[in-house]
């Protein structure tokens, strides 16, 4: 299950199409990192400093991927960024994207709290 992160300039927060790029975006990484289960997507807006645009995105998985598995999903993930982006009038925006390994410590648990109840 994939952990994704989008950072972004706020004024691209107000023009994207969120829901859309989410959608596709994980559909992509799932595809592209061989992972099974649905990615996990959050986005964040930051105030950004010495001039122009910016969207990072980072995409966590669990071990086992190969640098070239990486590079190749890194590579789709622009392509797609751009496109959407692209599609918003928003050209000029400085992009970038890591893949990198949850650590050793990454545990999961699905809809229970710690005392074992279901979270609403």
């Amino acid at each position: 299950m994939p952990h994704v992160h989008i950072t972004l300039s706020p004024r691209i927060t107000d023009v994207l199409d969120h829901s859309d790029l989410v959608t596709a975006l994980n559909a992509l990484v799932v595809d592209r990192s061989g992972s099974s289960g649905v990615s996990k997507t959050s986005m964040s807006p930051v105030e950004t400093y010495g001039g122009g645009l910016v969207l990072h995105v980072e995409v966590a998985l669990l071990h086992g991927r190969s640098p070239a598995v990486k590079a190749h999903l890194s590579e789709g993930v622009l392509e797609l960024i751009a496109t959407h982006l692209s599609r918003a009038g928003m050209e000029a925006v400085d992009l970038s994207v890591v893949v990198r390994d949850l650590p050793d410590s990454y545990r999961l648990s699905r809809g229970r709290s710690r005392a074992g109840t279901a979270w609403t």
